[in-house]
Order: C-alpha cells, then structure tokens, then sequence
C-alpha cells in the first residue's frame, strides 16, 4: 500500500522529525523514505536534501547523491547551496571537471556571505584549483573582514602554497581579532615553522594548548615541531598527549608512525602508518571497492596492489609481491608509468596496469605501503633478498654495449630530488635533501674513477657549470624510463645517491649504493646507523648537524678515496 505524501506545513514538519530520528538511530531505509517522501512535495527542500545526502554518502551512494541535488537545482537552479553540495558529492566521484564547474556557477552568482565564500574556496582547494581559491578567499574577506575565520582558512591555503609570509601574515590578523581562537595560533605556528622560526612556532603552538588544553590539534603540531629538530623523545610524549585526548586522531597517529618507524619500532608503527590516509598526506588517491587485505588466507585468490606516494616508495615496496605469489595468489599491480616497464620483468605479478589504465576484478585490494602491516614486518625479519628487480635483457645488453669504452671503476651520481612545485611542503623537503652538483666537487679529486649522472631534470644542467673541473658522463636524455635507469645502473661499480628513487633502485638491484642523507632522516633509514636493514648493499653518510653537508661529503670522500684505491 503507498503511503499518503504530506501535504501541509504540519505534516512535512512531523515527517522531516520521523526522518531525522530514524537517520539518528541508524534506520536509513525508514529515514530515506521520508526524506523522499518530503522531497515529493518540496523537490527544493534543502534541510532535507542536504540530510538525505550525507545518508546516501554514508553509504557510497554519490551517483544517487548527484541525482537528489540535480532534482534540487532543476526546481531552485540559483540555489548557490545546492550547486556547491553537488560540486562536493561531484569530488568525491572523482568527477573534477565537472565539481569545477558547479563551483565556479556557485561563484558567479556571488554569494553574500563569507561563510558561503569559504565552502567554495574549499572545493577549489580540493580540485587544487589553488587561483580559484585565492579568489574565492579574497571575496570571503571582502564580505566580512571582522571574521577570524576568514584569515584562517586563507591563512592555511597560503601556507599549502608555500607563500609563508603572508600565512604569517593573516594568521596574525586572526590572533589580533580573536586571541582566543584556537585555529589562529595553530596557523600561525605553521607558518613560522615552515620559515624556520622553530622557537616561535612552538611558543604559538604552546599558546593553542593553553586556549584549548582538550584539543588535541595544538599538542599535534607541537610535537612536528619537535619532530623536525629530531627530539623524538618529546615528539612520542607530546603525541601520546594528543592520543590521550583523541585516540582516533589522524594526524597525531601518522605522526606518532613516523616517529616509532625511525626509532626502529616498526611492529609498533605500521597500525598508525595506516592513518596516513584519513590525515589525507597524500590527497586524492584511488580507492578500490574491495576489502584491504590484512594478512588473510589468499591462496586462489585475486588482490589488486596499488602504487602511493612515490617512485621511490613504489620501488622499495614492490618487493612484498614476490611474497604474496609465495601464498599462492593471483597478482594485479597498479604503478606509476615510468615503473611500468621495469615492473614487468618481474615474474611474480600476473597483471600489471598503469593509473590510466582500467583496474582487473579482484577479491582484494591492498596499498604498497600497507603490505608491512599485512605481513608484520619487523625490524627483525625485513624481506631484504637482494636484487629483487631487473634491467630487461635488451636494455641491459645496449647500455653494456654503450658503456664499453668507459674504464671502470665507474660511478653513478644523483645529487637532487625531483622537483614538485605543486607541493610546497614538498619543494621545502626536496631542498633539504638536495644538493647543487658544484658541492660535490671534492669527488672530482678522487683520482681514476669515471664518473657518470643518473641524474634527470632542471639539476642536470649543472653538468656544464661544472664541465672545466670534473668531467661527468651525461645519458640523462637516454633515460626514458626505470627500466632504462636499472639498465645503465647494472654497468656501474657504485651509485652516489641524495634520498630519491634511484637509490631505492640501486639498492632493489643489488648494486652498491652510497646515500647522502639530510640529518633530519626520512624514517626508512633510520637512527645512528650508517648501514639500511632494507638495502644490504646501502651505506649512509648522514649530516652531522641539520644543513651540514660539507661534513657528510668529506667523510664520502675519504671513503670514495679508500675504495677506489683498493681497485
């Protein structure tokens, strides 16, 4: 029998409350029905829209979501309310372009308010549609200059996009607005941080905690800030605060992972690693249907591992797949494309795709990074059998050929990570790890060795600044792809590696591979070691103090000396 739909004021009003309490106990085919019901009768209801969307999000249902707010506008298309939440369930379909343009619809009809401004600027910062959003940011502090709020979030988007000063800037003017604002301390703190001012930032973030003892956002920037001088032993502390607080805080676990990782902790440390996601470290990532696999019974089976984060953590993760074959499953692996031709010699994966390519059916799925947790990796017991990667035979036997005449002892050279302008964390990150060619020089008194770049990018053109006093073999523009990399690496004695991908090459080959490490280490590599349990063939040489390379160089050289003296 089809129920009557509510007709009057009265009983919408009474079906709307009937929805909402069976949304709050967890009835969601009786709190969708009402919803529908209502929405029958006034299509641009948009309490009930909005509520009956977050049920269909809750359960997935994004397409059905886009419907209900495509309904919406069709009877209210200058509902600026509706484009935007159209634009948003739009994002997390993965539909960009068109989220893209539902915002900017949502801009043109220029909203009011500034609390409606920043919903927009929001979406922008998800589709990293960063101009947009510094216009959408601009307009919300036009609307309301009194509100705090305003310079937070515009405050937060300029320290994403590396413009530190003026993210000090507006973090300030919300702290003059609103003292007492949790958020205009924690951003303030941020900007400081990321311009070096340590001693500030943690003063900024002390004054969060004292506004706001039961958050656990301040305790968690502190502790970042603890964790870029390495005092790891407060940064656990500090963390474990926050934890105490929040036992289910996203960026307080990651950050407690990546501590207890470096300790060398890593049973201990892969359960938070797994948080790296909800703390969106990584942005938009592909996420898969199926359930993550965890270690479960998999013989006949089909899993789907997927690539994250980057080259490098790709190359010293695919490992775990020759184990998985081991448990007798069917592999499928997803990677970024310039691994995919050195990825295909390995026999273990039964399906390889890159991220533009449709992804196989499989009962299972599971991210590179989360297979040490899947198979309780520990410090003890790493699957560290050495080469586990290999050149193709036909690159191998050009590069073989192409190097012929070049005298041995020959050795590789990478002195710069790879530039991503799109990431300032990252820019600041890659200029700590980095060096310029010309700081390297003191190798080029080493006598008898060939030296050759696998270096790629603007960093290769520093070969010429330094043609007169150190001549470099340069393929970098024969270097197409990882297979092409592995090829020429396999020709060569020893690699000489600041932390990128090609070290992690070097190492899953098997070949001897010397990293120049920033003191303020990347947890793979550890502490107070100058071997990686990871990579037999590695040898650190850390900066003795944060910045110092000329330390870590000079006990290189003298190494290199011994070495090559010894061939």
């Amino acid at each position: 029998m089809t129920q009557a739909l509510p007709q009057t004021p009265e009983a919408l009003s009474a079906c709307f409350a009937q929805a909402v309490q069976a949304q709050q106990r967890g009835d969601r085919h009786t709190a969708e029905r009402h919803y529908r019901q209502i929405l029958a009768v006034v299509p641009q209801h948009l309490d009930t829209a909005h509520n009956l969307a977050i049920l269909l999000g809750d359960q997935q249902r994004h397409a059905d979501a886009l419907a209900l707010w495509q309904g919406v506008l069709a009877a209210l298309p200058g509902s600026i309310d509706a484009r935007i939440e159209a634009a948003m369930t739009r994002i997390r379909m993965g539909d960009g372009a068109g989220a893209k343009a539902d915002l900017v619809q949502a801009a043109a009809l220029q909203p009011a308010d500034d609390d409606t401004w920043r919903r927009i600027a929001s979406g922008f910062v998800l589709l990293r549609e960063f101009p947009d959003a510094v216009d959408a940011y601009t307009a919300a502090l036009n609307c309301n200059p009194q509100e705090p709020r305003n310079y937070t979030a515009f405050a937060s988007l300029c320290s994403h996009l590396g413009e530190y000063a003026v993210a000090q800037e507006l973090a300030e003017s919300a702290t003059r607005l609103a003292p007492d604002l949790l958020w205009a301390w924690v951003e303030l703190g941020n900007a400081q941080m990321k311009q070096g001012q340590a001693a500030a930032a943690a003063a900024s973030f002390s004054q969060a905690i004292r506004i706001a003892p039961q958050d656990p956002v301040g305790y968690c920037n502190l502790a970042i800030t603890q964790m870029e001088s390495m005092d790891l032993a407060a940064a656990r502390l500090t963390l474990d605060q926050a934890l105490a607080l929040d036992p289910e805080h996203p960026l307080a676990r990651w950050n407690r992972a990546l501590v207890l990782l470096t300790l060398g902790q890593l049973r201990e440390g892969w359960p938070d690693y797994e948080y790296r996601r909800q703390s969106n470290i990584q942005g938009v990532i592909y996420r898969p249907t199926t359930p993550q696999w965890r270690g479960e019974p998999i013989a006949g089976q089909r899993i789907l591992l997927l690539c994250e984060q980057g080259l490098g953590d790709s190359l010293q993760f695919i490992r775990y797949a020759a184990l998985l074959k081991q448990r007798d499953a069917w592999i499928a692996v997803r990677i970024q494309r310039p691994l995919k031709p050195l990825f295909a010699e390995l026999d273990c994966i039964d399906a390889l795709i890159d991220e533009s390519e449709a992804v196989p059916d499989t009962d299972w799925h599971c991210h590179l990074l989360s297979l040490p947790l899947a198979f309780n990796t520990g410090l003890d017991d790493i699957p560290a059998r050495t080469p586990y990667l290999r050149a193709p035979q036909v690159s191998a036997e050009r590069w073989q050929q192409r190097l012929a005449e070049v005298p041995r002892p020959r050795v590789g050279l990478v002195w710069a990570g790879g530039r991503r302008q799109h990431m300032a964390d990252a820019v600041l990150l890659d200029a700590r790890r980095s060096l310029h060619l010309s700081q390297l020089l003191p190798l080029a008194q080493v006598p008898g060795i060939s030296f050759v770049s696998l270096q790629k990018d603007e960093a290769t053109a520093q070969i010429a600044e330094v043609a007169g006093q150190w001549p470099i073999l340069d393929y970098s523009g024969e270097l197409s792809d990882f297979a092409e990399t592995a090829a020429l690496v396999e020709q060569l004695d020893l690699v000489i590696s600041v932390d990128t991908a090609v070290a992690h090459l070097a190492g899953a080959l098997n070949k001897p591979v010397w990293l120049l490490n920033r003191w303020d280490t990347d947890w793979r590599w550890l502490l107070q070691r100058d071997d990686c349990p990871w990579y037999p063939s590695l040898r650190q040489f850390r900066q003795p103090g944060p910045g110092d390379w000329e330390g870590a160089i000079a006990q290189l050289t003298a190494a290199l000396a011994v070495w090559a003296s010894e061939r």
